[in-house]
């Protein structure tokens, strides 16, 4: 608001309006952008980055991310089984691999869904 040239004291003023009516609440934008970034198969490392990096708190995220662990290992397999077509060779595991986990998927996480791709249960 004061970027588009409102008053310091008036912007203040609204802001903490819709803070009081609960309008304006982190814990309700984390719970939403850990909905959305789960949709789009982002791992649980890189959603917790993210939303630190917006300045939301520990405790904060940890209540937002509440989740059953399955569905990360899911959502791992989900992504990269779009990705893969026929048989995996070491070369495109490990690619694979790599690309689980820089969408925020852990070492165990990103194992699992490639066994599964594989059919290595």
């Amino acid at each position: 608001m004061v970027q588009r040239g409102a008053p310091v004291d008036l912007a203040e003023s609204v802001v903490s309006d819709c803070v009081v009516q609960n309008l304006v609440s982190d814990e309700r934008f984390t719970e939403m952008y850990v909905r959305m970034r789960v949709r789009r198969h982002f791992g649980p490392l890189k959603i917790r980055g993210e939303l630190r990096q917006r300045g939301i708190g520990d405790q904060v995220i940890a209540s937002a991310m509440q989740i059953e662990q399955d569905l990360w290992f899911d959502s791992a397999e989900h992504w990269a089984a779009r990705r893969v077509r026929g048989e995996l060779d070491f070369e495109h595991r490990a690619k694979l691999h790599r690309s689980l986990m820089n969408r925020g998927f852990s070492h165990e996480q990103a194992s699992v869904a490639i066994d599964r791709i594989n059919g290595d249960d």
